[in-house]
């Protein structure tokens, strides 16, 4: 499975089992606004003061930075709806860093529905970071977006390349560090 899917799966199933034991206070932290398709995307991203945990995270593994950004829409009936995520591996520590590894993804519906995600950089996948600040306390990052997003029935589903959506947007938010 790919490592951002799985990513995703982890940070939305987390979500899920505090919803359903009791009602998790969320900070926002940050926002990510889009044009999916044809529709006004405006989402936030959350810090879990009592867990500890962001859906804004940044780690390093030796010289790899690993940036997951997860925006949940305000206005969705549940927060396991409405989500756009990018995910961001560098070679470094700052917005001039080579860039190895990303994708974009979004779960209008929830993770047992179907979603839309990218496949790789190239013509099909730009991201652009304008700023970036990586340090134990108070790490931010700003930067841009443009993907062509296609249709995954599941996890395991072929991707669908005769379903996809544009997308464009910007990103704005503080990042936590994780161990």
């Amino acid at each position: 499975m790919n490592t951002k899917l799985l990513s995703v799966l982890v940070t939305a199933l987390l979500a899920m089992s505090q919803t359903a034991t009791a009602r998790i206070e969320t900070v926002p932290v940050g926002t990510v606004t889009a044009t999916i398709g044809e529709a006004a995307y405006a989402g936030e991203t959350l810090d879990v003061p009592s867990e500890g945990t962001s859906t804004a995270e940044w780690r390093i593994f030796g010289p790899v930075s690993t940036l997951s950004i997860q925006a949940h829409d305000p206005e969705a009936a549940n927060i396991m709806q409405g989500i756009l995520s990018i995910e961001i591996s560098l070679m470094g520590t700052d917005a001039s860093a080579a860039m190895m590894d990303a994708s974009v993804s979004w779960w209008p519906e929830g993770m047992n529905e179907p979603f839309y995600i990218s496949e790789a950089i190239g013509p099909d996948l730009e991201i652009a970071i304008d700023s970036l600040s990586l340090k134990d306390e108070g790490s931010t990052i700003t930067g841009s977006f443009t993907a062509e997003l296609c249709r995954k029935d599941s996890f395991f589903a072929e991707t669908d390349r005769g379903n996809c959506l544009p997308v464009e947007g910007r990103f704005d938010t503080a990042l936590k560090k994780t161990k």
